[in-house]
């Protein structure tokens, strides 16, 4: 099963973490939101061996920021 944290602009030029439906962190800084997505993303692939990944959204475009897979599991090619 894949795991996708998603980053995405809330409020007043500030962003959020999202796993799925759920709010994970609100009011971060733009890079400070990367390096805790990426974190976490990668501290979920180390605890449970799952395909982990983070995107950042907005209302134009999707963009792969980093996948954590294990070896040997399909790898998703960003366009």
């Amino acid at each position: 099963m894949r795991v996708v944290l998603t980053i995405k602009e809330s409020s007043h030029g500030l962003w959020c973490i999202r796993g799925g439906k759920a709010l994970l962190y609100d009011q971060l800084r733009f890079a400070q939101a990367i390096r805790l997505a990426r974190g976490l993303a990668r501290e979920e692939h180390a605890s449970s061996g799952r395909t982990v990944s983070v995107e950042l959204t907005c209302a134009e475009f999707t963009i792969a920021l980093v996948q954590y897979a294990a070896p040997g599991a399909p790898r998703r090619i960003a366009a």
